[in-house]
């Protein structure tokens, strides 16, 4: 049975979520440049999804750090 390093897991999990923000990032820009083009609906939901990935990430790097420097 193998067993992976947490901060391993956790730099994957990292990545992925940063890459998904990255993604929501761009379609927000895209929106900001539509201006009026854009429906209040989609920029709301995007802006919001970019906001939690974004704390969502934060977290996830608090929790990294704090094991660490438990180590």
């Amino acid at each position: 049975m193998s067993m992976e390093d947490p901060f391993f897991v956790v730099k994957g999990e990292v990545q992925k979520a940063v890459n998904a923000a990255q993604s929501l990032h761009h379609r927000w820009s895209e929106l900001l440049q539509e201006g009026g083009g854009a429906s209040k609906e989609e920029m709301d939901w995007t802006t919001n999804e970019l906001r939690n990935s974004l704390r969502s990430i934060e977290w996830d790097l608090e929790d990294l750090d704090e094991t660490i420097n438990i180590l």
